[in-house]
């Protein structure tokens, strides 16, 4: 449901605002960041919300209280916007768990009007409410008891934001605003799948516009009264799209497993040596896979602080390869761009390369499998 894309939206914003925090807030809220750094990393690791969600129902326990699946200090509010949808004439349909954004949510539905009411509680975010309707042609309204978040909106959805009404006064404006005519409604038993779906399609989408834009970052920033500077924007940029190109070598991976018809044995083999180079790459994430000793040199940090001369040595080469490489990637595709770099580099390094194949779907890629120097069958002989 479309729903679902403003709890994406919401929640990238979310993680957007700490990851540019701790980049140059993180001294006002260093206790706040302390606390919740442990949830952070489970709720999004490295900064970067999940690409995908999976809809728990929720199963309650007969030595479970009613409230026990809820944060301590969500539970009164959660239950008043509760009773506040079902004062409106909505009816529960399901409660649930998003285990990948640590969320609780409770759906409700008004049939008449073909219109749902979800409340969230998230132990950061807290507790907020959605009023949604969705269309026949896959477009979606959305308002929303909270804050405008700083994302840019997904192109098919309409959401408007309201933080400082009652939840009964958004509902007003929503069923006096929102078109009724092709709205939809979805089955309970459909419902989970849905969500996933529409969820996906939100971050395909921003994947497809290989994560936030600079616009984006720096208007989180000015919402936040704080200055954002291209290095910090290139790190936030560079730290989605290493996610990203993770996120797509699983895919392709597991796409290339079924074609192929690879037996247990070769998939593990694929899944621990497998490199896939996909047609989005830039110059930083061709050479991170090349030569896994790089990483990006972190905002702010100079380029001689706390390095010896072998270090310095080494950066300024990296430096060299990128200019080269992002020469070349304005020439042809990461694909080729790879291929000539393996070509030559396989001459220099102790590690081989083996091309397997190239596929279009899920994106254009090639597969490779990596063959590190150090594994040589040699090296398991016994000592005589």
């Amino acid at each position: 449901m479309l729903f679902l894309k403003i709890v994406a939206g919401f929640f990238i914003a979310f993680v957007l605002l700490l990851v540019v925090g701790f980049f140059f807030i993180r001294w006002k809220f260093r206790r706040w960041i302390d606390k919740f750094a442990d949830a952070l990393k489970e709720a999004a690791a490295g900064g970067v919300p999940p690409f995908r969600i999976h809809l728990r129902k929720r199963e309650r326990d007969e030595e479970e209280d009613e409230d026990d699946w809820l944060d301590d200090e969500n539970i009164e509010a959660f239950k008043a916007r509760s009773a506040e949808f079902e004062s409106l004439g909505f009816t529960k349909l399901e409660d649930y768990h998003v285990d990948e954004i640590m969320t609780q949510m409770r759906v409700f539905v008004d049939e008449k009007t073909c219109t749902y009411g979800i409340v969230y509680s998230h132990p950061l975010i807290k507790v907020w409410c959605d009023v949604v309707r969705k269309y026949e042609d896959g477009t979606g309204w959305t308002f929303g008891t909270t804050k405008y978040h700083g994302m840019d909106i997904h192109p098919k959805s309409t959401h408007r934001f309201f933080p400082d009404e009652s939840l009964t006064e958004v509902v007003t404006k929503f069923k006096e605003e929102a078109p009724r005519e092709d709205a939809i409604l979805a089955t309970k038993e459909d419902f989970p799948a849905l969500f996933e779906k529409a969820y996906a399609e939100e971050m395909d989408w921003r994947i497809s516009r290989d994560g936030p834009t600079e616009e984006e970052i720096r208007r989180i920033a000015q919402m936040n009264d704080d200055e954002c500077t291209d290095e910090q924007v290139q790190q936030i940029q560079t730290q989605w799209r290493m996610a990203i190109s993770e996120f797509q070598k699983e895919r392709v991976l597991k796409r290339y497993r079924k074609s192929a018809e690879l037996n247990s044995f070769q998939w593990d083999h694929l899944q621990n040596y497998g490199v896939v180079v996909h047609d989005k790459m830039r110059a930083e994430e061709l050479l991170e896979i090349f030569d896994e000793e790089y990483y990006p040199t972190s905002p702010g940090e100079s380029d001689d602080e706390d390095l010896d001369e072998e270090e310095l040595e080494m950066r300024a080469e990296w430096e060299k390869r990128l200019r080269e490489l992002r020469a070349a990637l304005q020439q042809g595709p990461p694909q080729q761009v790879f291929r000539n770099l393996v070509e030559i580099g396989n001459g220099e390094s102790t590690d081989q390369w083996e091309f397997q194949s190239s596929v279009t779907e899920p994106i254009a890629a090639d597969i490779w499998i990596r063959t590190y120097g150090d594994e040589d069958s040699d090296a398991w002989d016994d000592d005589e």
